[in-house]
């Protein structure tokens, strides 16, 4: 191969490497609202019969929990894509990506136990 040939493989390995980022922090986002939904169905709305209340605690508590597994999910996911790649010299933070992900997994799964009757 000749330079031309590395440079064009090597720029779009980082461009596959930005768009998995963008892919990981657009699941981030989705899991983040899943659990805000569920948060909101079940402190937020009122109901006025106990099955009213069961059901809406079925679907906060499948929200938030949707929510922990699209992190876990969306983790899995990322690492997968950046250990397949070889991009020569590129260090990869794992601790900035488990910074991100292991606090919202640890709140997601808080507000799940704190969800439950």
């Amino acid at each position: 191969m000749n330079n031309q040939e590395t440079n064009n493989n090597k720029l779009a390995e980082e461009r596959t490497l930005l768009a998995s980022e963008r892919t990981f922090s657009a699941w981030l986002r989705t899991a983040l609202a899943a659990m805000a939904g569920g948060i909101a169905i079940l402190r937020l709305i009122s109901f006025k019969s106990d099955i009213h209340r069961l059901i809406a605690h079925i679907i906060g508590e499948t929200l938030i929990l949707w929510g922990c597994l699209l992190i876990i999910l969306a983790s899995i996911d990322h690492k997968k894509t950046r250990d397949t790649l070889i991009i020569k010299n590129y260090k990869g933070s794992y601790l900035g990506f488990m910074l991100i992900a292991l606090p919202l997994l640890i709140v997601g799964i808080l507000l799940l136990w704190v969800a439950l009757p």
